[in-house]
Formats: structure tokens, sequence, C-alpha cells
């Protein structure tokens, strides 16, 4: 079946429109497979129309991106929001993990410079492995090249830096185009089950109660960025 074709399939599952598609999880062969280009594949009318229901998915999860081949589709496309929420208890961590409201945004192609030596350690969750997290480093800071596909169906070339936990968006969508989980990359004895990780906001107790090691084990209480 070729990717028109596919993709065509996948969208049809659909009863309604406005029905998110449904999110494969871990196991799924095109979890693991290197994700081919979308622009060259798929026309720009079947594009916005995957694009809009990637993003009616990532929203009903909810989820703050949401890549094709987490919807059995390996092309090289994610779509990624972030609407940061205004509760109080979540004010310290958004500011200690450099979080910022990010608009909608549908990126073909893309591709992610890690930039500089610092590493952030953070919990992460994935909605193909749904129910689990771990901690896991990324780059404080990228460079996003690649393409972006508008609202009108044009695209125009990116070519632009971000950092902190926009990076870490970033950083884990485009993993998922090389076929690459986030707990692939996670710190050893880090993976639990979600509802645990209120125990664990801040890593040290993570350390102390998880007997995590190397870089993780030397942040003190309150860190999250290693140099």
């Amino acid at each position: 079946m070729d990717t028109p074709e596919l993709t065509r399939k996948i969208l049809d599952r659909r009863e309604e429109p406005t029905d998110p598609l449904r999110i494969v999880q871990a196991g799924h062969p095109a979890l693991r497979r290197r994700a081919v280009t979308a622009r060259a594949k798929l026309e720009p009318a079947l594009l916005l129309e995957l694009v809009e229901a990637m993003t009616i998915t990532m929203r009903a999860a909810p989820g703050v991106g949401l890549a094709a081949p987490q919807i059995g589709l390996p092309v090289s496309l994610y779509v990624v929001e972030d609407r940061v929420t205004d509760e109080p208890d979540e004010e310290a961590e958004d500011d200690l993990l450099e979080r910022r409201g990010l608009p909608l945004r549908a990126l073909l192609d893309p591709r992610v410079e890690l930039l500089g030596g610092e590493r952030v350690y953070a919990w992460e969750g994935c909605l193909s492995v749904s129910g689990w997290q771990s901690i896991v480093p990324r780059a404080r800071r990228v460079r996003l090249r690649g393409s972006e596909l508008l609202p009108d169906g044009s695209v125009q070339e990116v070519d632009e830096e971000h950092t902190g936990w926009t990076a870490r968006i970033l950083q884990h969508e485009t993993d998922h185009l090389a076929g690459t989980l986030c707990h692939d990359l996670m710190v050893p004895r880090s993976f639990i089950d979600a509802g645990y990780a209120v125990h664990y906001a801040d890593l040290s107790e993570a350390v102390r109660r998880l007997g995590l090691r190397g870089e993780v084990a030397e942040l003190g209480p309150g860190e999250v960025i290693a140099r």
C-alpha cells in the first residue's frame, strides 16, 4: 500500500471528520520505522486534511505534540501545540523547565540540531506508551530546520532556535520520525506508572527512592539542568 492510500485509509476509519484518530501503542511497527518525506509523498489537500485530523487527535488525547507515526503513518510530519495552564501549583515547575506557550504548528520533514552542552532532566510521557513516564535528559537549546505547513496550504521554510520546554517537545516529536521513543533515552530505573510521578516532582526524591545513578544523581534539590 502506497503512502497516499494508507493515509486515506487511516483518515477514513473515523465515523465523522471531527472524531480523533486511533493512536497506536508501542509495538506497532510504524513507531520503529524511519519516516519518509511528507512533501514528496502527499498532495497539499491531503496534507491539510491529515494535519486537521492529527490536531483533533492531539487535543483530545490530550498532548502537546503528535507525530504521524503515532497514528500508524510513517511520514515525516508532526503537529505541536502547548496551551500553558495558569494553575498556581504548576507555575514553579513551568518556570524551572522554561515552559512557554507554543502556538499550533504543523512541521514537515523537520530536523533538530542540539545546541550547547546543557542538559535538562525532566519527566516525560508519550501518547504511544500510555500511562507511563520516565526521566529523559534533553538538550536545553535546539535549532529547528524544516518546513511549516500553513493553514492555507502553502509551505514556508523555518530555521529557528528554541529553548526549554519547547525544545523538549521538538526533540521528542522529531525522535518519533527516526523510530525512537522517549523511553529509549530514559535514565535507567526511572520508568514508572504515571500515577507515581507526583511523588517525584523533585528529581532528588526520584534519585533517593528509585536508586538512580549517574549525572541525574549529581543534581541538587530543585535542580534540573546539568552543564
